[in-house]
């Protein structure tokens, strides 16, 4: 510690001109190591992975667009065999058409398997009954095959099992045998089997019932279009993984070979298979080091099944480092050299002078107020009383020094009359005879030192007057803080009125729902109608994705779809028998009453389209506008369904309520027709899952109490 003290001390006694030297030198060093690492991690790190990772989006992107090219071409075919019907003809045609398709795009795989599981064609080979106990779950359980029955269209990847390979004839195609690697997990089999493949499946339709799906797959393995084409167009390296196992690449053995086989290294493998996460890094693949990048690829579950790679080289990134390195450290000599010849110079121009600067200062400090700093061109035009010069303010005034004379022409232009622009506190700088007669800015420092000594008395008799003027500002600054407090007392009365109004605006909502539940109890039979078809309608809402936010909206006009029956006569909604053609007309108004009743209301105005078309059916033969398909607002056909549901499973006057499972037949028979069919195989699902029907049962229990 001693040491480091004296060290110091000694070094605090150099001169200015050596610690400036030596901090130079000591920067210059730093800054070159700084610059080498920092272009090294900016080129071969930072532009590397950024590059890479762009290259991988590119990657991406081709790889799914041809899946999207494939789900196409496969759709047109599903169109034929719809339109033409499940027909070995078809079928003979859809096979061939298949075969003329690009290379890249052509399946291996095209089947049509019906809804009991029974093969009915497929491309590679023909299926009798004696194959179906060993092959037909192996197909079924395919997640394809399993979304196009439940009338899903789907693309995308998935794995195909070794037993569905070998019964379709294609093991010799698909086969990978694994090649063990450094730093990667072992498997516990020497030969993969199964294949990643695109897919696409389409559900066919025979008088509109769900038949069959139809099913197409290219197989990955041992393919190399994709991999060739990304290496062709980006000169890189790339990879498709299924789980750990190279299926397809551009990655050459030490053979010189294609890598197939080859198995992912653990860290890669936990970050891309088990996390789901992209993965960037670095690796030695063969003889050079590679930027590398992987993403997942996942299956029609969205579960991860494989990983997509692409590397780049890192030694022309290296050369470019090398180069940027060398131009860099030329520069730096080259600065450096004409650093030091200006350091002298400048030592010589402004250390010299500063040193008798700080020995003036040093002397006005112990109150020799009239010190002045010698200089070679002295200028102290503020202390002549008599200006000889005609165009000063001062000329032939013997009683006013040059800081006391107001702003003029002279003080704010130069010779030729144009403006000056200048810091307005600095009236030397502004002053032309003051520009005719300073030297260098030294010298210009040194008159401004002298002039802050010559200038000290006027600036205290300023700061007095200053004070006198602050207290009067700080007596206005607190008359416009009373002010201000009465402001705030008026913008506090102006909040609670505020507060008030929408407290009204709570009640008014109430009063609306209120007269919902008055509708109701025109008529026993469907006291809590609305409540339960808001509580199917969320519930329906839920179960297709709506927002959450979207709940409140579709369970306001479940309450509020019936209030137009206000403007209906009860002896009409209470009759027991059927209405007549005229009664009915009656009735069909009631949507467009409910609207015209809720449109001035602010909280109701997302839910008057629900609330105008709840009645409206699917093949546009409902009220009160005949809207058809999905021209109908989604809410309104969700409300629809709901709405249908508890009015059949409730009772009225003249007809007893359904159980639950007729109400969702006829939901079933009436879907496509009355309603819309996906919603209504939503909604028997809810019912179904959910446990409702105890719901249901429990609530008519309820009603027919309270009707009593």
């Amino acid at each position: 510690m001693g040491f480091l003290r004296q060290l110091m001390r000694e070094l605090n006694r150099l001169s200015l001109r050596t610690k400036v030297i030596v901090m130079f030198l000591v920067i210059m060093g730093v800054f070159v190591y700084r610059i080498s690492s920092s272009t090294h991690h900016y080129i071969v790190e930072l532009q590397g992975e950024d590059k890479v990772s762009e290259i991988l989006s590119f990657a991406h992107s081709y790889l799914y667009s041809n899946t999207e090219s494939f789900s196409l071409k496969t759709d047109l075919l599903a169109q034929d065999i719809n339109h033409f019907g499940p027909t070995p003809e078809t079928f003979h045609i859809v096979c061939r058409e298949s075969r003329s398709w690009d290379r890249p795009l052509r399946p291996d795989l095209l089947f049509y398997i019906d809804t009991r599981g029974n093969i009915l064609y497929s491309c590679n080979r023909t299926y009798d009954s004696s194959d179906y106990p060993q092959i037909k779950n192996d197909f079924m359980s395919m997640q394809a095959v399993q979304k196009a029955l439940k009338g899903q269209s789907v693309d995308g990847f998935d794995i195909i099992s070794a037993d569905i390979v070998r019964a379709e004839g294609l093991l010799d195609m698909v086969k990978v045998p694994i090649v063990p690697t450094p730093n990667s997990s072992e498997l516990k089999y020497s030969v993969e089997e199964r294949a990643m493949a695109m897919f696409s499946a389409k559900p066919v339709y025979v008088d509109g019932q769900l038949h069959g799906a139809f099913v197409t797959a290219r197989i990955l393995n041992n393919r190399y279009d994709i991999v060739d084409r990304l290496n062709s167009e980006y000169n890189i390296s790339a990879t498709i993984f299924m789980g750990n196992i190279r299926i397809s690449t551009t990655v050459p053995n030490e053979a010189g070979e294609r890598a197939m086989g080859t198995l992912l290294s653990i860290p890669v493998e936990e970050q891309v298979l088990v996390k789901g996460q992209k993965y960037l890094g670095r690796a030695f693949v063969v003889n050079d080091w590679y930027v590398t990048a992987y993403e997942p690829i996942r299956d029609i579950n969205n579960r991860v099944i494989g990983s997509l790679y692409v590397g780049l080289k890192e030694a022309p990134l290296l050369q470019m480092q090398q180069e940027m390195d060398n131009e860099i450290k030329i520069t730096l000599a080259v600065l450096t050299l004409v650093f030091v010849s200006a350091l002298y110079w400048l030592y010589r121009s402004i250390v010299i002078p500063l040193h008798r600067m700080s020995a003036s200062a040093i002397s006005f400090a112990r109150g020799e107020l009239e010190v002045q700093v010698p200089t070679d061109n002295p200028n102290r035009c503020w202390l002549i009383r008599q200006c000889e010069f005609p165009e000063c303010p001062a000329y032939n005034s013997p009683n006013i020094k040059c800081w006391l004379v107001p702003k003029t022409k002279c003080c704010e232009t130069d010779k030729d009359n144009k403006k000056v622009k200048s810091n307005k506190n600095d009236s030397c700088s502004r002053c032309r005879i003051y520009r005719q007669l300073a030297g260098n800015e030294i010298e210009q420092l040194a008159d401004a030192f002298n002039y802050m000594a010559a200038s000290i008395q006027e600036y205290t008799r300023s700061l007095y007057d200053l004070n006198l003027e602050l207290e009067t500002k700080n007596n206005e600054l607190i008359d416009q803080r009373d002010e201000l407090e009465c402001q705030k007392q008026q913008l506090m009365a102006l909040n609670q009125e505020l507060e008030a109004s929408m407290k009204a605006l709570d009640d008014s909502q109430s009063i609306i729902y209120a007269l919902a539940v008055a509708v109701e109890a025109k008529d026993p039979y469907t006291r809590g109608h609305s409540e339960r078809v808001a509580e199917f309608s969320v519930r329906l809402a839920d179960a297709v994705g709506l927002y959450t936010h979207d709940f409140a909206i579709i369970r306001g006009a479940a309450l509020l779809h019936d209030i137009g029956k206000i403007g209906i006569s009860g002896s009409i909604l209470r009759k027991p028998g059927s209405l007549t053609g005229i009664e009915f007309q009656q009735v069909k108004k009631h949507p467009g009453i409910g609207e015209r009743i809720c449109q001035s209301l602010k909280f109701a105005r997302d839910m008057l389209p629900i609330i105008r078309h709840h009645h409206e059916r699917f093949d546009g033969k409902g009220y009160p506008d005949g809207l058809k398909g999905e021209k109908i607002p989604l809410m309104a056909r969700i409300v629809a369904i709901a709405d249908a549901f508890d009015a059949m499973t409730s009772d009225r006057p003249y007809r007893p309520g359904m159980t639950v499972d007729e109400a969702l037949g006829v939901l079933a028979e009436g879907a496509g027709t009355q309603w819309d069919p996906e919603l209504v195989a939503v909604f028997i699902r809810v019912i179904n899952e959910r446990g409702t029907k105890n719901l249901v049962a429990a609530s008519r229990e309820h009603d027919e109490r309270e009707i009593k």
